[in-house]
């Protein structure tokens, strides 16, 4: 069995020469086949073991006795060994026994690691572990991620050696070497879903269906693995495309362009995205994804769908945005302004200022700087986000326009419309942030009294980058 792992370690790359690997003693059969076939592998590929054991003491004294029995295993291998055992024994209320060992059965691995300057820390699943995750995971519901078992090389450092070796090759290993093993009389407990799969399950379907069942389940997790890395490569160009926006709280893409995406690349992407925006990986579910989906569909503006951890998505014209925490709130907002004098307007992170002049430049567009007719402007003059019935007059138009028109067949958000400043006075609106100004108060060749308009953005933004008209 030693040539078949060195034959895993190099087709998987699990190892280099000279590397320092912790491997995780539990004193089962499976790791200390793992610790024994390393050791002999150790003087070949100058490697330096560190045995470590994490004694999570819920069945006693005989947890005790599992934690002696690696200690005078790594002793007679001559290797370090390093134990620790679980602070109060006890499952803490509303959690998964098994998921609340495991995490802290790692966070053990990982300081040790650390600790000691390890570069890999090896784990002693096999094949038919495989196979058991396998079908725990299609029982369960998953996709592709989760039926192709756990991989030979995680993180590029947690490493599986024993992944192509059958129990029955790593027990029959274990007597040649006249090595013992612990058993864990848990394993046994048909409480845990796993031991049912392993128990009754897998030995059903390899009676009546397949004798080589394992071999057989483990191979097709390969498989799906292979390809399953090959759709990741293609979510990770899409993740950095520009067809993505992120900011810390937000994430927006165009619905056209994923709408175009193969179905198996839209569900991924979604996942990605939601996941990088909640405090924890999982929680989201086909329902959630087949949710935001119909986002895609619908082409309803204004959509909006509640997700885990607080998120949120919603529709707006061609853009899906993704959020993450409650829905920012936008307040009216107003400021007198006289002339000469200027106002920081805090909601729009820009100061605007009025002043006189003689004459205005030919072009009247001039970056940031807008001029108007002052003789037909009706005074009070305020800087302020939209009201109700709110209108202007098109520059180069004749008649009316409501803004609110305006703001629909130039497809901008429902959000974004609340925060955009105009200028208006007694009459009408005669100056829209980014977007337009008024026919009613233009500079013509008769204008002698010229209001000057200048804004001043922050240098962090504010406004719609949309062109000025």
């Amino acid at each position: 069995m030693i040539k078949k792992i060195e034959h895993t370690l190099r087709k998987y790359s699990l190892l280099e020469e000279g590397d320092r690997v912790l491997v995780a003693l539990s004193g089962g059969a499976d790791s200390c086949a793992l610790l024994l076939v390393l050791a002999a592998l150790a003087p070949h590929w100058r490697l330096e073991l560190i045995a470590a054991h994490f004694n999570h003491g819920l069945r006693g004294a005989a947890s005790d006795e599992d934690e002696a029995f690696c200690r005078r295993l790594a002793e007679q291998a001559g290797l370090v060994f390093v134990t620790q055992k679980l602070a109060a024994p006890g499952i803490p209320a509303g959690l998964s026994p098994e998921d609340y060992l495991r995490k802290e059965r790692f966070r053990f691995l990982d300081r040790t690691a650390a600790d000691h300057g390890a570069h890999k820390i090896a784990l002693g699943h096999h094949r038919d572990d495989q196979a058991e995750t396998f079908l725990l995971n299609m029982i369960r519901g998953s996709g592709l991620d989760g039926l192709k078992g756990f991989l030979p090389i995680r993180d590029n450092r947690y490493i599986r050696p024993l992944i192509e070796a059958s129990r029955d090759e790593i027990l029959a290993f274990l007597h040649e070497r006249g090595a013992g093993f612990r058993k864990d009389d848990s394993n046994e407990s048909e409480v845990y879903l796993r031991n049912r799969v392993r128990l009754e399950l897998i030995p059903f379907l390899r009676e009546k269906y397949n004798p080589r069942m394992e071999q057989t389940l483990a191979r097709t997790a390969e498989i799906i693995r292979r390809d399953d890395s090959f759709i990741d490569g293609c979510v990770r160009k899409i993740l950095h495309s520009p067809h993505i926006q992120k900011t810390q709280q937000e994430i927006s893409f165009s619905a056209s362009y994923f709408s175009s995406l193969h179905e198996a690349l839209i569900y991924r992407v979604f996942k990605a995205l939601l996941e990088s925006l909640a405090p924890k990986t999982g929680g989201f579910s086909s329902s959630h994804l087949e949710a935001l989906a119909g986002l895609l569909k619908e082409q309803k503006t204004g959509k909006k769908l509640s997700l885990p951890y607080g998120l949120s998505a919603r529709r707006e014209y061609d853009r899906i945005v993704l959020a993450a925490g409650p829905e920012e709130k936008i307040y009216d907002y107003e400021y007198p302004l006289t002339i000469p004098g200027e106002v920081d307007v805090r909601e729009r992170r820009m100061m605007v200022a009025l002043s006189r002049a003689k004459e205005a430049p030919v072009n009247v567009k001039t970056g940031f700087t807008f001029y108007f007719d002052g003789d037909k402007i009706r005074e009070p003059l305020v800087i302020r986000n939209r009201r109700n019935g709110d209108w202007y007059e098109p520059l180069g138009t004749k008649g009316s326009r409501k803004i609110k028109k305006l703001f629909i067949d130039r497809k901008i958000p429902r959000r974004e419309r609340d925060r955009i400043a105009l200028l208006a006075d007694r009459e009408s609106v005669i100056w829209i942030e980014n977007l337009h100004a008024s026919e009613r108060v233009k500079v013509t060749p008769e204008t002698k009294n010229i209001l000057v308009l200048e804004i001043r953005p922050q240098t962090d933004g504010g406004g719609i980058p949309q062109e000025n008209i």
